[in-house]
C-alpha cells in the first residue's frame, strides 16, 4: 500500500463499558450530545441489508474548523460535508465505519476507519485510525492536533449517549 508521506496518521483505542450491541445501536443515535455542538445535521442516503449485515450511508454536515482562516481571509465559510459508510454484522458483533470529508478538499482530506468490535459480555473496543493530508503544512500540523482532542470529545459523547457520564444531556450545546 502507498503511504504519502505528507500525511499525518492518528491511531487511537478504547473501551466502553458496554455490551456491544447497546454501543453500536448508540452509534447509529449519538447526535444531538454536549459534545457535536459541529455537527449540523445527519442525514441517511442509503440503508439495506445483505448477507445479514447492515449497510449504512449517512452524509453529515459540520461546521467548518476552517472558519477562523477563512473569515481572517475575508472568504465565505462553507460547511464541511462527511460521507460515513458503515457495515454492522451481528453475527461477529462488529461495526465498521468509514467517514471522510468530500469538500474542502483542495485544502486537505480526513478519512476515519472506526471498528468497534465485542471484547467481552460487556466490554466493547473501538479502533480508531485516521490519515490527515493537507496542502499546507500548518494546516496539516492544526488538523492532527485537534483531531486527537476531536476523537476524545467523539468518545465522550457516545458515553454520554450510553448513559456513562452522570448528568450528561443529550442537548447539543
Amino acid at each position: 500500500m502507498a503511504h504519502d508521506e505528507g500525511a499525518r496518521v492518528f491511531e487511537h483505542s478504547t473501551s466502553f463499558d458496554r455490551p456491544w450491541g447497546e454501543v453500536s445501536s448508540a452509534f447509529f443515535d449519538r447526535y444531538p450530545n454536549p459534545n457535536a455542538g459541529h455537527v449540523m445535521t445527519v442525514d441517511t442516503v442509503e440503508q439495506y441489508v445483505k448477507d445479514g449485515k447492515l449497510y449504512t450511508t449517512r452524509l453529515i454536515q459540520k461546521a467548518s474548523t476552517l472558519d477562523r482562516f477563512t473569515s481572517f481571509l475575508r472568504l465565505p465559510t462553507k460547511p464541511v460535508f462527511v460521507t460515513e459508510t458503515s457495515v454492522v454484522d451481528p453475527l461477529s458483533e462488529q461495526l465498521w465505519v468509514k467517514q471522510e470529508n468530500i469538500n474542502h478538499t483542495k485544502f486537505g482530506k480526513c478519512v476515519e476507519s472506526l471498528q468497534y468490535r465485542r471484547e467481552n459480555i460487556r466490554e466493547t473496543i473501538l479502533e480508531r485510525r485516521a490519515t490527515i493530508t493537507a496542502t499546507i503544512g500548518a494546516l496539516k500540523n492544526l488538523a492532527a492536533s485537534r483531531f486527537g482532542e476531536r476523537a476524545r470529545g467523539s468518545d465522550n459523547g457516545l458515553r454520554c449517549v450510553l448513559g456513562l457520564i452522570e448528568g450528561c444531556n443529550r442537548k447539543a450545546s
